[in-house]
């Protein structure tokens, strides 16, 4: 075995140490127009954010864009959230693998509620998390479009911003595939380089020649309402590619998601700075 392999795998064994199994809980109320499936993300995200508070209760330290009737309650660190549209946490403690979800509906008297609990593993940071600005859009107005809530037909564009230079990729998971979206489908690089403190507006082509390299994403809706999930992942080091294949239907790079979350995993073990952020977006029918 080399000194380097060697090394390696003593710093993966080191990682590894440092898992803890934590858990916590969340309310989210079942709001008029949501899915079911919709409450659940939202629960799930402020569940696991809780489950870090709790067990890194000084080193996490979190800010909403909006959050409104936010309250926490004892021990449990239970949270309700009427509305929770994007929350970026900036933590040095980062969740690694989900090992159980349950989920319980209540119907009360100011509305049902989605109750979720969850463990799983996470570790401390050993680097701070770099604070990136990412915002999902309806049009290219980066002022009024930002939004988690789409119609069919409506174009998807994502605006992107780090206080370092880096490398990002962009997937989009839809039932048991995960498609790589960014980079293009026609680039061969294995994610898009970023320049520090420059504002990046994807899946949005400036000139008529930009259309024949830079994909651009309507959205649809087979259902009255489809939920997608964005991982948009950004480090500072190179970044592999996960083992995707061509799927000549959809026209996407793709991966089954175990393969993805399996890949993703390795690459937070690889790179301690790796940021990843989780975007659960609607799509309606129009009526």
């Amino acid at each position: 075995m080399s000194a380097f392999v060697g090394s390696f795998l003593g710093l993966l064994l080191l990682l590894y140490a440092q898992d803890k199994v934590v858990s916590g809980t969340a309310e989210v109320e079942l709001l008029p127009g949501w899915s079911l499936e919709r409450a659940q993300r939202y629960a799930l995200q402020l569940a696991i954010s809780n489950a870090l508070s709790t067990a890194f209760p000084t080193q996490v330290a979190q800010t909403s864009n909006i959050v409104i009737d936010n309250r926490s309650e004892g021990q449990n660190a239970q949270t309700r959230t009427y509305f929770y549209l994007i929350a970026q946490h900036y933590t040095s403690a980062e969740w690694l693998k989900t090992i159980e979800e349950h989920y319980t509906t209540e119907a009360r008297k100011d509305g049902v509620w989605v109750i979720c609990k969850v463990k799983g593993k996470a570790r401390p940071r050993s680097h701070p998390s770099i604070p990136v600005e990412i915002r999902p859009l309806r049009c290219r107005d980066t002022a009024i479009c930002t939004t988690l809530d789409f119609l069919a037909g409506d174009p998807f564009y994502l605006y992107f911003r780090a206080p370092t230079a880096g490398y990002l990729q962009v997937f989009l998971e839809d039932s048991a595939f995960v498609y790589r979206i960014l980079p293009y489908q026609s680039q061969r690089q294995s994610a898009w380089n970023i320049k520090p403190d420059t504002a990046y507006l994807f899946f949005a082509p400036q000139r008529r020649s930009d259309a024949f390299w830079i994909d651009e994403l309507i959205l649809t809706a087979e259902r009255p309402e489809v939920l997608h999930r964005i991982y948009v992942v950004f480090s500072p080091h190179p970044l592999t590619s996960p083992p995707t294949t061509y799927d000549r239907e959809t026209g996407l790079h793709q991966i089954g998601i175990n393969h993805f979350h399996d890949w993703l995993l390795e690459e937070r073990l690889r790179s301690p700075e790796l940021v990843v952020r989780l975007l659960d977006i609607s799509v309606r029918q129009q009526r």
